[in-house]
This record gives C-alpha cells, structure tokens and sequence, in this order.
C-alpha cells in the first residue's frame, strides 16, 4: 500500500510540476518604457527581470549632488521607489525622508507610472539591469518623460 501511494505522489508531483512549466515560458516579457514627444510616442524600452530594481540617476540642481533613485515593479502594487541614495544631506531634506544611514533612506512608496521633467536631461540616466540610457536627446529639454512599466503581451513595445 506504501509503495502504491509513493508512486501515486510521484506521478502527482510531476504533472503538477510539468503543467507549472509551461505557465512560466508563456509569461509575457516586462519592460520598462518610456515614452514622450508630441505627439506622445514610445522612445525607449528596456527589458525588466522578475524582481530586479532598475533606478534614475540624475544631478539635483538645487543641490548639484547625485541622486539614485531606485524603483522596484510588482504587479501587484506597480511601480515603487524603494530607495534614494544621495551624499547631500540637503537632498533628503528636499524629498521629506531621514536616511537610515548616512546617503541612504529606505522606503517603499508606490508611485504607479510617473512623469520626470527637467530643464536640462544631460545627467539624467536610466538604468534596467545590464542596460543604461541617457535620458539627454529623447525629448527637448524641459518637455516630460513619462516612465511606466508594461507587458510586450498587453502594450507591445516598438520605440
């Protein structure tokens, strides 16, 4: 009777493992995508892995100190700015945060797609993974960027 049930489990064990396969090949590949111009037009998508952060990188031009700020995407929630790390204590003041050490402060604020705008992109970076793009070229300086993270499944994804 033991070895009946044993070999019952086995075979249960391997159809529920074989059907959850399949369920992880198809699912659909995540970028993150921005877009912007008039008329408002996908400019750039950067693959995004399952879990990974990607963050913005730019000058603060009150302060002139770096800034990176680092998203993560669950679909669940969408888009959250998990931390900012910056060596200008003015920086946190600036964005209401206390750092839980010197140049960091650790938050999760879902922030859903959001719109970025500067007067001059030149130090403005993205980066996804392995990828880098510089944000200085995409739109004429002062127009908005808009970030969003999106399905090639749902949205397609051709910048």
């Amino acid at each position: 009777m033991w070895g009946r049930y044993m070999r019952a489990l086995r075979i249960t064990i391997f159809l529920t493992a074989g059907a959850l396969v399949p369920a992880a090949a198809a699912w659909p590949a995540t970028y993150v995508v921005l877009s912007g111009g008039e008329p408002e037009r996908v400019l750039a998508c950067l693959p995004l892995e399952k879990g990974t952060p990607f963050y913005l990188e730019f000058i603060n031009s009150i302060y002139l100190a770096p800034v990176r700020e680092i998203f993560e995407y669950e679909p669940s929630d969408g888009i959250c700015l998990v931390k900012v790390e910056s060596p200008s204590a003015g920086v946190f003041e600036y964005y209401g945060l206390v750092p839980d050490r010197p140049g960091t402060a650790i938050l999760r604020r879902p922030v859903g797609e959001f719109r970025l705008r500067s007067h001059d992109y030149e130090h403005h970076r993205l980066v996804v993974g392995e990828k880098s793009l510089r944000l200085k070229g995409l739109v004429p300086d002062g127009e908005p960027l808009l970030v969003r993270v999106r399905s090639v499944r749902t949205e397609g994804c051709n910048p």
